[in-house]
């Protein structure tokens, strides 16, 4: 029984880290809510005001929440429709499919009825509602609309004018004892819900700029200065670019060669050469050498060398005329005609 109760708890888990990972992606199927703002608003000619009777008087708009009050007008209508078009449909429950997909958080201040009396229409902040044949999240007033309204219209973007907790001068809830750890993870990936994740409520792109100049990110350790930072390098440049520009890299390497820079890696041994001439070849080293000459410009082969020749036979360590370069057993005339 133990393990059953461990693989049911498992499996849930996973499920339900799935639903996140697929919200997240944008792949995530919303629910069915077949109610036509087009067939009720611009084929009937009702107003927004005959379902939303709370608009003109307080901050909610209203809408129908029971099945009763829609049959006053579907009373004789109802009969005709298909099961699955039944205004009995749209009420799984005791609250109607579309009531949650518009709801603002506690600590938002809104009023419907404080923007109707400053004379703004229902579709100028509902655009497109007046054609939608089923309720989305699409209908939702996002806040960068609300924002841009604000600014036409010279009315205040201050977060206090809609926001109770959400404040420049008080940290989110979100920004607890480990934020500085995970934040960056936050920004690169777009999380802007909560809305308290959404860093330019607060910052501007400066900030963060001129706060990693004070303070560098955790990773950039001792050892990160002088190997690690090599290999993120390789493997996602972009994240470097949000704070260092490529003039940042060049200045330091003029002073400080890279760690792998030793040894025989220059002349005579030339061991910089493996660095592209292997099967995963680099392109690593035009980074910083962008005026090198092309190395595919070999020296051509003296005329009465055939290709038949074994060139190692001579081009060995301490031979007649030994090689300028490593030998990882290619052949020779590949590059030398």
């Amino acid at each position: 029984m133990k393990k059953v109760m461990v693989v049911m708890a498992a499996t849930l888990a996973i499920s339900l880290g799935a639903c996140g990972l697929l919200k997240f992606l944008g792949l995530e199927k919303e629910p069915e809510r077949p109610f036509s703002h087009l067939k009720h608003g611009k084929e009937q000619d009702l107003e927004c005001q005959s379902c939303h009777t709370k608009a003109a008087k307080g901050a909610e708009a209203g809408m129908p929440v029971s099945l009763k009050k829609c049959m006053l007008c579907h009373e004789g209508i109802d009969e005709k429709q298909p099961p699955e078009r039944k205004l009995a449909a749209l009420y799984p429950g005791e609250k109607p499919a579309w009531s949650e997909v518009t709801k603002l958080p506690d600590e938002v201040i809104f009023s419907h009825k404080v923007h109707l009396d400053k004379k703004v229409g229902c579709a100028e902040c509902h655009r497109g509602i007046e054609e939608s044949a089923s309720i989305t999240e699409a209908v939702r007033v996002r806040k960068e609309a609300c924002m841009g309204c604000h600014a036409e219209r010279q009315a205040s973007n201050e977060c206090s004018t809609c926001h109770t907790a959400i404040r420049k001068e008080r940290s989110p809830q979100s920004h607890g004892l480990s934020w500085k750890e995970t934040h960056g993870k936050v920004v690169r990936l777009g999380m802007e819900d909560p809305p308290e994740n959404r860093c330019s409520l607060c910052h501007t792109e400066s900030t963060c700029t001129s706060c990693h100049r004070d303070e560098p990110p955790k990773n950039h350790t001792h050892f990160w200065r002088i190997q690690g930072h090599a290999v993120a390098v390789g493997v996602d440049r972009s994240s470097c670019a949000t704070c260092h520009r490529t003039d940042f890299c060049d200045r330091c390497h003029q002073d400080t060669q890279p760690r792998t820079h030793t040894a025989a890696w220059g002349s005579p041994r030339n061991y910089h050469c493996l660095s592209c001439h292997t099967p995963l070849r680099s392109e690593g080293c035009a980074l910083c050498h962008k005026s090198t000459p092309s190395h595919a410009l070999a020296a051509p082969k003296p005329d009465w060398h055939t290709e038949g020749m074994n060139c190692r036979q001579c081009h060995v360590p301490g031979g007649s005329g030994p090689m300028p370069h490593p030998d990882k057993g290619d052949n020779c005339n590949a590059c030398h005609p």
